[in-house]
């Protein structure tokens, strides 16, 4: 389809999806990046007994948290829309 074509709507909707690639490309490699440092700590360290206190757990919990809150408030349907 010609550019000349393509409706505003369409130009709208694409733009908005075009926005997420940064973030998501970005975050794709920060995940990627950890694993790697994990799979190599591993390899050079083993498996961390006692190397984490309440707090480290505590901390390592919060994105887990975030994505919790933020998927059940998607799936819900709860929106600032109304």
């Amino acid at each position: 389809m010609a550019n000349g074509n393509i409706s505003k709507k369409d130009n709208k909707d694409r733009d908005a999806w075009r926005k997420l690639l940064i973030p998501a490309v970005g975050s794709g490699a920060f995940f990627a990046s950890m694993l790697v440092s994990i799979i190599n700590t591993y390899h050079t360290h083993g498996f961390p007994k006692n190397a984490f206190r309440i707090t480290d757990y505590l901390l390592m919990s919060i994105p887990i948290v975030v994505m919790m809150v933020a998927l059940s408030e998607e799936i819900n349907g709860h929106s600032t829309e109304e």
